[in-house]
């Protein structure tokens, strides 16, 4: 079973960190990061203030770790 992948690998790779290097800047386990990485559902799960982290550390926002590229905004329903 392949797991769906989240865009904290890319964010991370694109900024030429390892996890690592991503972990002691982020303050947090190197194993965290590759948790992170691997499985996007213990990613959503992470308190807010991990995620407001790791996205200060990479230099982008907290949407970006969890959208990718082709992701919509849910669109509104209307009230009537």
């Amino acid at each position: 079973m392949i797991k769906e992948k989240s865009t904290l690998y890319d964010l991370r790779r694109s900024k030429r960190m390892t996890q690592k290097e991503l972990a002691e800047k982020a303050g947090l386990t190197e194993r965290t990061i590759i948790t992170y990485e691997m499985d996007i559902k213990k990613l959503r799960k992470a308190k807010y203030e991990v995620v407001e982290i790791l996205a200060e550390t990479l230099g982008v926002s907290i949407d970006q770790i969890f959208l990718s590229d082709n992701s919509e905004k849910p669109k509104r329903k209307e009230v009537g």
